[in-house]
């Protein structure tokens, strides 16, 4: 009966989507806004949740209690939840899971694959500053130096990498090859928008999916109570912009594309 109902409601809309979300590119706004239109047929894959039903099947498993973060194990059961949510039928999929071009591939023409992109130094500053001293266990902590020298800082830098070019080894290199991967994922995408250019972002949302869609403000690091409000200095930015070069050569030659059609 559950499943029945389920599958009358979804089939009130055009299409489906699923909305590939990097962290601090303005996506809590664009996922607040697909939520109102899929109202009755959405789902958030919660990184977090993800991350803790990994560790405790590790810890099962091996019988062992850790505190270790299984990033990889996690960012793979994204994946695997957000596939097995279209399998369901879900119609609207969203969250921080990595996309893969088999994925995109087996779920094409019935869901629209879209993402939402920032400038790699400014989401790494943003993501910096969102995290600082949270008492989070992913927060950076207070000492941004020592952050900077940490596995997650070269993967916040390595993001979108590691969400369309199968970066998920943090202790390798990204590669040519999947830099050339994200970027020809992202560009097979069937709308992608960046953030400083939200509105035009809106207009091609709102045709492809056949209602328009309003992309307010949500989550703004500024109204967080944790943030830190202060500057980098120039050896930290310096050290920033060495993190994001994967993600600056995905986003510079994907913009370039799609803005300009070099």
């Amino acid at each position: 009966m559950a499943g029945r109902i389920r599958r009358k409601l979804a089939s009130r809309y055009k299409c489906g989507v699923v909305f590939t979300h990097p962290q601090k590119c303005g996506g809590s706004s664009l996922e607040a806004a697909l939520f109102r239109k899929y109202r009755f047929s959405h789902e958030r894959i919660h990184t977090l949740d993800a991350r803790e039903a990994v560790r405790a099947l590790n810890n099962i498993n091996s019988g062992v209690k850790s505190g270790a973060l299984p990033e990889t194990e996690a960012l793979l059961f994204c994946q695997q939840a957000a596939s097995y949510a279209m399998q369901r039928g879900v119609k609207c999929v969203t969250g921080h899971n990595p996309l893969t071009p088999a994925m995109r591939e087996a779920y094409a023409p019935d869901w629209k694959f879209i993402t939402l992109l920032r400038e790699p130094v400014e989401r790494f500053c943003s993501h910096l500053r969102y995290s600082y001293n949270s008492g989070m266990e992913t927060s950076a902590g207070d000492d941004i130096d020592a952050f900077l020298e940490t596995p997650r800082a070269r993967w916040w830098g390595g993001l979108y990498a590691t969400f369309f070019g199968g970066w998920l080894n943090v202790n390798e290199p990204v590669s040519p090859a999947m830099i050339d991967e994200a970027r020809a994922l992202i560009l097979d995408l069937d709308a992608v928008g960046f953030l400083d250019r939200t509105p035009d972002f809106e207009r091609a949302l709102s045709a492809l999916l056949g209602a328009k869609l309003s992309i307010g403000h949500v989550n703004r690091t500024s109204d967080r109570a944790t943030a830190w409000r202060g500057e980098f200095s120039e050896a930290q930015m310096d050290k920033i912009r060495t993190l994001c070069q994967p993600s600056t050569d995905i986003y510079g030659f994907v913009r370039e594309k799609l803005i300009t059609g070099g």
